[in-house]
């Protein structure tokens, strides 16, 4: 083999490992919208339905609450913790607002939502940072606290007479769009610009990625852990009130899936559990993920069951996928 040969293959090898370099570097980047499109191209040549306008704008409509979840979550996961409470708070906020708009009209009651979402998100941050419990364990309790205060309010029933006005929100369009899931972009907008460019969004990050290095440099890490779990709630507020204004009544009994699919999204976005890891850009992509093959799976009548078996599937190779990239770093 001659020189010129050699280095040749030489390169060609070169740029093969390059290329599987910057494919390992950024799978999540590459891999989740390829994912969906796959799906995409899988459901609608297994149903006529799915690329119809109505069915799509169904898609963004369930799409809009778990992105509102979903985006909460990351901002606690990228501490290091987890908030399993997002479920119980929808469920609160759900029946605390329907109340109160029935009682003082459609602005107070979304005021009082937020506020009741605010206050469970600030209590888990405490019991995390102050009494040092474990977020497993402190957001797990506050998810049967917060439920049984939602069934305590609300007697164990719906709760029925929210003004129409706030009900039409889930069903009016801008442009052809559905309001909740411009709702839903808006707070991805924010979400980002605070993660980027806001002391505590970076110090977020910080305690993330080495919660020791983050003490020693004068980070406050008890003020991010806290904004982070209490912005979460507040993030689950909002998709409590777009499911609210969806079903038309104050449900004591709403999001009971959204801790494990707003999981899902975060890890199938890779963001990692260690913490210190992600985007929410990428996070996006994890929800229009968990969300079309609902879809999907419901076009074609699989069962509510089956379909957890599969998003918990998913979020089991999800976490392996992230443990494997986690112990090559």
């Amino acid at each position: 083999m001659s020189s010129g040969e050699a280095a040749t293959e030489r390169s060609g090898v070169g740029a093969f490992y390059r290329l599987g370099g910057f494919l390992q570097r950024n799978l999540h980047n590459i891999g989740m919208p390829v994912a969906v499109l796959l799906l995409c191209i899988l459901f609608s040549v297994a149903s006529e339905y799915f690329l119809t306008v109505q069915n799509l704008r169904n898609v963004g409509l369930q799409a809009a609450a778990l992105a509102a979840v979903a985006l909460g979550q990351t901002l606690v996961v990228l501490t290091g913790g987890l908030d399993l409470s997002v479920g119980s708070v929808v469920a609160l906020v759900s029946v605390v607002a329907a109340l109160a708009m029935i009682a003082f009209g459609v602005p107070a009651g979304i005021l009082a939502g937020l506020a009741a979402g605010a206050a469970v998100g600030v209590v888990n941050g405490i019991v995390v940072t102050r009494l040092r419990v474990f977020p497993f364990i402190a957001t797990l309790a506050m998810l049967s606290i917060a439920a049984g205060l939602a069934l305590n309010i609300s007697g164990g029933t719906p709760i029925a007479g929210v003004p129409r006005d706030f009900a039409l929100i889930a069903w009016t369009r801008v442009g052809g769009v559905p309001v909740p899931l411009l709702i839903s972009l808006t707070l991805l907008g924010l979400v980002f610009l605070f993660l980027r460019y806001h002391r505590i969004g970076r110090d977020i990050y910080a305690v993330g990625g080495n919660p020791q290095a983050a003490r020693l440099s004068g980070i406050a890490t008890n003020r991010a852990v806290v904004t982070a779990y209490t912005l979460s709630a507040l993030c689950a507020a909002v998709g409590s009130l777009i499911l609210t204004a969806r079903v038309g009544s104050g449900q004591p009994t709403l999001g009971t899936s959204l801790p494990l699919e707003s999981v899902a999204a975060v890890v199938l976005g890779g963001v990692s559990l260690f913490g210190g890891r992600g985007s929410v850009l990428n996070v996006a992509m994890g929800v229009a993920f968990v969300s079309v093959l609902s879809n999907g799976l419901n076009l074609l009548n699989v069962s509510s069951y089956t379909q957890m078996m599969v998003i918990g599937l998913a979020l089991i190779l999800a976490v392996a996928l992230d443990r494997r990239f986690a112990i090559r770093e």
